[in-house]
């Protein structure tokens, strides 16, 4: 490990800085207040979906039959499911070492090891420190749990990651690693785009037969990843596909639902409050009186919504922008807040706030001056960074239109944090604006932003409705 003076300026290996994201995620997650009796809802449904690879006579892969998840979701939990049969440990306490351990390898690997090839730096020790932080102040509470959304973004940012190396061994854990996370967030088949372009750069510098056994491996590892699935379907569902159904036999999909209840909603969150037990659910007026008027107040296919769409196109438009900042709005660091005002609840919304119209302002800066930061897209070992913010953006994307949770858009967030823990420099953006006047000038912009979303967060809470009127 970096000697103390240098602790901050030099990069950690990422073994240290996974070990240190072990250390801290071990030590609060106990301490974070949840109980085993509060292990509930979809967390503990993958951990009861794991048992379906053990039925009575041993282990099977194929004996998973649950046509709207993935197989690879709770079969990543089975390992927690061992150790708390043979410790006696209570499913809450499995889920927090499984949990500990993705902190690890989002924040320790996943994360710097993207960000360096796609922007050819390397994090410093005291900025991968501010990224730790910043990521443990609004979602370290996610990591109690077994959810799908951390286990899939790490396995896409190492995937993505991966992408960069060479060799046809790299290549398989790649194509394994990135149809993983689709398998576990079937959403993020969106990302496949994004994908297919980090793989137009792949063969950079390489002769043609090296790119050719890579492309084969990438491959094998898409297939080995993919079989499993294409059995469960077949076996249980009569369908030969390679991706997860999402659908159950006779009902509409899944994501059609959601687009319903995303006209008819605002904003989502799972509530273990005592007072409004289950759903925090923030209704859309005006949605619901346009979904009133389709039949059965829903969508019977997706052309039917894209005809809504056309025939509603500025409320559309205006729904989709409040659902990105709702997405974006964290109040919690949960998701399964146990108080609808926490202590501390205003700070975190106001810093939030902060860091997003900072991240927003990186973002801009970055786009009108690309000269100003360098990016070896032509080096070897490199990734385009324009082809994995598509990766990353395009899930998003097509979450707006759902019922939205702040988890739908984890990777967004995220991206943001990171863009400011790496690239802000406060004392140089200070001198930048020049004189007193400027300075002032900016720190009121600052201020009517924070008010600004201060209002359309409130505007939203005053939306709240019981649990009896959520989507079912």
């Amino acid at each position: 490990m970096p000697q103390v003076p240098s602790l901050f300026r030099v990069p950690w290996l990422w073994q240290w800085r996974a070990l240190a994201t072990l250390a801290v995620y071990a030590a609060y997650l106990p301490l974070s207040g949840y109980g085993p009796a509060q292990f509930r809802f979809d967390a503990a449904e993958y951990w009861e979906l794991s048992l379906k690879f053990t039925p009575p006579g041993g282990f099977s892969l194929l004996a998973f039959d649950e046509p709207l998840r993935g197989y690879l979701g709770p079969l990543l939990v089975l390992p927690a499911r061992l150790l708390c049969h043979f410790t006696g440990w209570s499913m809450l306490t499995g889920a927090r070492v499984l949990g500990a351990g993705w902190a690890a390898l989002l924040f320790g690997v996943a994360i710097p090891e993207l960000w360096a090839r796609a922007s050819g730096r390397t994090l410093s020790g005291g900025r991968w420190l501010v990224l730790l932080g910043l990521g443990f102040i609004f979602w370290r509470d996610y990591f109690n749990f077994t959810l799908s959304d951390m286990p899939a973004l790490v396995l896409l940012l190492l995937g993505a990651a991966v992408l960069g190396r060479r060799g046809w061994a790299w290549a398989s854990v790649a194509g394994l690693l990135l149809v993983a996370a689709v398998n576990i967030r079937p959403i993020y088949i969106a990302c496949l785009p994004g994908v297919l372009w980090l793989l137009a750069g792949y063969g950079r510098g390489l002769a043609r037969p090296q790119v050719a056994k890579s492309l084969v491996a990438l491959v094998a590892g898409v297939v080995l990843a993919l079989l499993p699935q294409v059995l469960i379907n077949q076996r249980h569902f009569g369908q030969t596909s390679p991706l997860v159904l999402a659908q159950r036999p006779g009902k509409e999909p899944l994501y059609l639902r959601q687009l319903a209840w995303g006209t008819a909603y605002q904003r989502y969150e799972t509530s273990l409050v005592p007072a409004i037990p289950r759903s925090l659910v923030y209704a859309d007026s005006a949605g619901q009186r346009t979904l009133a008027a389709q039949s059965a107040g829903r969508f019977n296919s997706y052309s039917e919504f894209l005809y809504f769409l056309v025939r509603h196109p500025f409320t559309s438009v205006a729904r989709y922008a409040r659902h990105l900042f709702n997405g974006l709005d964290i109040r919690y660091p949960t998701p399964y807040p146990t108080r609808l005002h926490p202590p501390g609840q205003a700070a975190l919304r106001l810093l939030n706030y902060a860091l997003l119209g900072l991240g927003l302002w990186l973002a801009w800066a970055s786009w009108w001056n690309p000269g100003k930061s360098s990016s070896p897209v032509n080096s070897a070992g490199s990734v385009s960074p324009c082809a994995v913010l598509l990766a990353l953006l395009l899930p998003c994307l097509l979450a707006l239109p759902t019922l939205m949770e702040c988890r739908f858009l984890l990777p967004l967030h995220l991206l943001l944090l990171t863009g400011v823990a790496t690239t802000w420099q406060p004392r140089a953006w200070w001198r930048s604006l020049g004189g007193p006047v400027r300075q002032l000038a900016m720190l009121m912009l600052a201020a009517g932003w924070l008010w600004g979303c201060w209002q359309l967060s409130e505007a939203t809470a005053g939306q709240l409705r019981p649990p009896s009127e959520a989507p079912q």
